[in-house]
């Protein structure tokens, strides 16, 4: 078998609240294994979308503050646990799963809303949120 173009050793990690939103536009889609069914990405599964999720986290964890970002790793552990526990989608737990997921998009809109409010600039210096 040829290696794979797309492989990258240094994956991708979401850099902003709006790049993290992006990546839950995704993981919604793809869940609950997270597989890429073109194979395009055959390393891509739910250990790496997490990881990668988390670790976006990490990077925007000063523009999310102490409260935001616990309650972001602690849902993104349950959700990474209901989709684990039903990768046939059967079960009804990847349903509460998208559930947390759309939980994290909410409280990443409400830092982005206060970041706005109070005219916090992004990495570019302008006002946008993230």
């Amino acid at each position: 078998m040829s290696p794979n173009p797309y492989f990258n050793p240094k994956p991708y990690i979401p850099a902003s609240l709006s790049e993290i939103y992006d990546q839950l536009g995704s993981m919604i889609l793809h869940a609950p294994t997270f597989l890429d069914r073109t194979l395009v990405f055959p390393d891509r599964n739910i250990d790496s979308e997490f990881d990668t999720l988390v670790k976006g986290f990490d990077i925007v964890r000063k523009k999310l503050g102490e409260e935001r970002y616990a309650a972001l790793i602690d849902l993104a552990a349950r959700a990474k646990a209901l989709f684990a526990a039903d990768q046939d989608d059967t079960n009804g737990k990847t349903d509460q799963g998208r559930a947390l997921l759309f939980e994290i998009e909410d409280i990443l809109r409400d830092a982005r809303r206060s970041r706005v409010k109070a005219k916090l600039p992004d990495d570019e210096g302008e006002i946008t949120g993230d």
